[in-house]
């Protein structure tokens, strides 16, 4: 039995186990990648669930590709009256 390894371990729970050398040898790559951005499972979630919003069909790979712009785009954005009301309480 392995060590556990969150991130090779949420990419198993997204896409599934992988079965042959060619998938592990992507999901090495993804998961080396991922590790060098200093990925979360819970980052890693939410790309992945960017990524199902955003194409029909996504590997590890476009994950790791897109993992950066996924992070930005699912972060809160205050709305401009929200901004206005906070300056306005002098925040």
């Amino acid at each position: 039995m392995r060590e556990p390894d969150p991130v090779w371990d949420e990419l198993d729970s997204l896409f599934g186990p992988v079965r042959t050398r060619s998938e592990r040898g992507r999901r090495n790559v993804a998961v080396k990648q991922l590790r060098e951005a200093g990925a979360t499972p819970s980052e890693i979630s939410v790309a992945y669930a960017w990524c199902a919003k955003t194409f029909t069909v996504f590997t590890e790979m476009a994950l790791v590709s897109h993992f950066g712009r996924a992070q930005h785009e699912a972060m809160p954005v205050e709305s401009p009256i929200s901004i206005v009301r906070r300056m306005a309480d002098g925040g």
